[in-house]
């Protein structure tokens, strides 16, 4: 049965695929900080061979030094969380030679590395057998994204859910993200209050110092404040297949 509400998903096996090494924390850090210590939760990156850093953070440029400094911070959020931690040393989009144009407008049918993931997300899951996995939408366009979302689709004998990727979905008026997950054949599975666990995520976000500012911070804000039910003023969501 798909989970339907935070406490249905108590106890058991999560698996949270996350293309880069902040996603989850952006995306659901709330419910991963609701979840942490009542859950099984491993958290894999798929896209851990990295090329971008804010410019602000570092002068040393090369892939290793940021893909290190990614992974540690990865981890240093795992050991906070309580999580497993997986990484796939897959080169993600700048490391591929996309800038920031192009990652947001080729299809992950067009990537070379689409098959691969797609093998080693499958093979995650048959090793690990997670009741549950959780992974992007793909919303924003980012080709990273696609391909995780491309490889949970492709998954079965598992139930799946789907994050909003943040800060990608902050930046489409509300209407609009529902209507691309809609013709995505995706509906609502869930939404959650993460009131209670909102100061904990934006620490959690300010952890992975080599890529959050400020403004991605805000984006958040703006798009949990906006999603907030009656009862609740900050909330995720997760999104299942229709069919």
């Amino acid at each position: 049965m798909i989970p339907s509400s935070l406490e249905s998903m108590m106890g058991k096996r999560i698996l949270l695929l996350s293309p880069h090494s902040d996603d989850i924390a952006y995306s659901i850090g709330g419910i991963v900080a609701r979840l942490s210590q009542r859950a099984d939760l491993r958290l894999m990156t798929i896209f851990g061979h990295s090329g971008w850093v804010l410019p602000r953070v570092t002068c040393e440029q090369s892939a290793d030094a940021i893909s290190a400094e990614r992974e540690l911070e990865d981890r240093e959020y795992c050991v906070r969380r309580s999580i497993d931690y997986d990484l796939l040393h897959c080169p993600d989009s700048f490391v591929m030679g996309y800038d920031t144009a192009t990652e947001l407008r080729f299809s992950a049918t067009e990537d070379p590395r689409t098959e691969s993931v797609v093998d080693l997300i499958r093979n995650a899951v048959t090793c690990w057998v997670p009741e549950v996995v959780l992974a992007p939408c793909g919303i924003g366009g980012h080709v990273d994204h696609q391909i995780v979302r491309v490889a949970a689709d492709a998954l079965d004998r598992v139930q799946v859910l789907y994050y909003e990727d943040v800060p990608y979905s902050a930046n489409l008026p509300l209407p609009e993200l529902e209507r691309q997950l809609a013709v995505q054949g995706l509906i609502p599975a869930m939404t959650t209050d993460i009131e209670s666990a909102l100061e904990s995520k934006c620490e959690d976000m300010w952890g992975y110092r080599s890529q959050t500012s400020s403004t991605t911070v805000v984006q958040m804000l703006l798009h949990a404040r906006r999603v907030g039910t009656g009862t609740s003023r900050y909330a995720e969501r997760l999104w299942r297949r229709e069919n």
